[in-house]
């Protein structure tokens, strides 16, 4: 059941609508039990067995970490509960990546291989609650949070449905307060500000993000065919070097939007996921803008560490060496969490290699103009990245730059501006009216804005209806697979 479906929306509906009539001051409990159930009523519409490997991971978790504030062994309890959630992760994302690459090896050096990969069905949104899992061992081990004493607290934090396919990744000690709070008072504006969020987000999943689905990617189609069979328009290649961008960001922001105003119809706060990722005048300003939640996740559980490990060893005699070396790994790890891959691997290497250069190189914008033109540099640095992130392999990755720069057959070029410039421009005409129709009490503001707002919405329907009348299949979000 994906956020972007017929079938997602009524069952949101009805679970809202029980949630609410439920007497919460008879049952204080009912209303997080329902969630409960909800959520993993949600999770079982993709495959029951993924229900159970959830549920046991919960109850293993759980235990480990009620064990680590009154055992003598806590560290061994803390490891343990991390070793198994990435133990879990690995064997069910990377055991086949890692057996044929050691396969690969073997057969180079002429000795015996190894048997294939277990080819096991990757469980929806995996990779997510695995990261939530770790956090919470952690922070209880670190004595910033004590262990819940009810199971189904935790149960609900690890499974709440609106973010448990692909976030956004949230601390314990943000979420777990909510349980006992969110359910208080109906409160109407909270509403109202749910479904802003929920219709935006459709708009930009359906109109914008699934409409660019085919033409972003007639270009890696093209990259992927045999020698010969091309040079291919280079104004094609274009056309996929930025609608692909936009579609990433349509496509994971649109699933955001709808994953926090699902959860504000019950009274919870999911945190910002993009700020405005592509108005960053630096790759590390748009690391702290694109993917929040994963971004800060491995800063406080990988990149910090490892920085205070390397400082220690070196006696603070290498510091800039030892930031590089922390960011290298760390956004190498990003990148092969996205999926078990070398192009993937790759792209988060570029990423480590570009924080590296601007950590030695110690840049900052600080007039207007460099601003703007550190702006246009960064965007399409990462655009760059996003072509080994969409490539099918580093030939195909290869190919597709060398067709950007190919000046082949220049007069489509009339052709493929217009769709770049109304994706570019829809979209961030959708983030504009959003910031300028509420503000921060979620409250709407009556003024001109509003006339804006009428007629933008007026013609993003007219299209989301067009396209309903059309008929297309349901595209899966983009970071759903990961």
């Amino acid at each position: 059941m994906l956020l972007n479906t017929p079938s997602y929306l009524l069952f949101l509906c009805l679970v809202a609508v029980i949630y609410w009539l439920l007497p919460s001051r008879r049952w204080p409990r009912s209303r997080p039990l329902l969630l409960l159930v909800a959520s993993y009523i949600f999770y079982a519409t993709f495959d029951v067995r993924f229900v159970i490997l959830l549920s046991s991971l919960t109850i293993v978790v759980y235990g480990l970490a009620r064990a680590i504030p009154i055992s003598p062994h806590a560290r061994f309890y803390a490891a343990v509960s991390v070793c198994l959630s990435l133990g879990v992760l690995g064997i069910f994302k990377y055991n086949e990546f890692f057996l044929e690459n050691l396969n690969a090896i073997l057969q180079a050096a002429g000795t015996r291989q190894l048997p294939s990969g277990l080819r096991l069905l990757l469980p929806a949104g995996i990779s997510f609650y695995m990261f939530q899992a770790i956090s919470y061992t952690m922070e209880v081990y670190r004595g910033t949070l004590q262990p819940v004493s009810n199971l189904s607290d935790f149960a609900l934090y690890m499974a709440f449905f609106p973010k448990l396919l692909a976030g956004p990744i949230m601390s314990p000690s943000k979420f777990l307060p909510q349980i006992n709070q969110a359910h208080l008072n109906f409160q109407s504006d909270r509403v109202w500000y749910a479904l802003r969020l929920i219709t935006q987000g459709l708009v930009k999943k359906v109109v914008i993000a699934d409409s660019l689905a085919s033409l972003s990617q007639i270009a890696f189609r093209a990259a992927d065919l045999p020698p010969g069979q091309w040079p291919f328009p280079t104004p094609l290649y274009w056309q996929g070097f930025y609608l692909y961008a936009i579609q990433i960001y349509a496509d994971f922001s649109g699933y955001t939007d709808i994953a926090r105003g699902s959860a504000t119809l019950f009274g919870f706060t999911l945190p910002e996921n993009f700020e405005w990722p592509y108005f960053a005048s630096t790759i590390g300003e748009f690391w702290n803008r694109w993917h929040i939640s994963l971004t800060g996740w491995f800063r406080e559980y990988l990149f910090f560490p490892l920085s205070r490990k390397l400082i220690s060893l070196t006696d603070r005699r290498y510091l800039i060496a030892d930031q590089i070396i922390a960011n290298l790994v760390t956004m190498t790890l990003i990148g092969l969490w996205h999926r078990a891959g070398w192009t993937f691997i790759a792209w988060g290497f570029w990423h480590g290699v570009l924080l590296s250069i601007e950590r030695i190189s110690r840049y900052r914008a600080t007039r207007r103009w460099q601003k703007i033109l550190g702006g246009v540099v960064t965007f399409h640095l990462v655009s760059l990245g996003w072509v080994l992130f969409n490539a099918s392999s580093f030939t195909a990755a290869w190919r597709f730059l060398r067709g950007l720069v190919a000046m082949e057959q220049m007069h489509w070029l009339p052709f493929v501006a217009p769709a770049v410039l109304l994706a570019g421009g829809m979209t961030l005409g959708i983030d504009l009216m959003a910031r300028a129709w509420l503000d921060s009490t979620h409250k709407p503001r009556w003024n001109w804005r509003l006339l804006l707002w009428a007629a933008s919405w007026t013609v993003i329907l007219s299209l989301l209806t067009l396209r309903l009348v059309k008929g297309s299949n349901t595209l899966p979000f983009i970071y759903g697979q990961f």
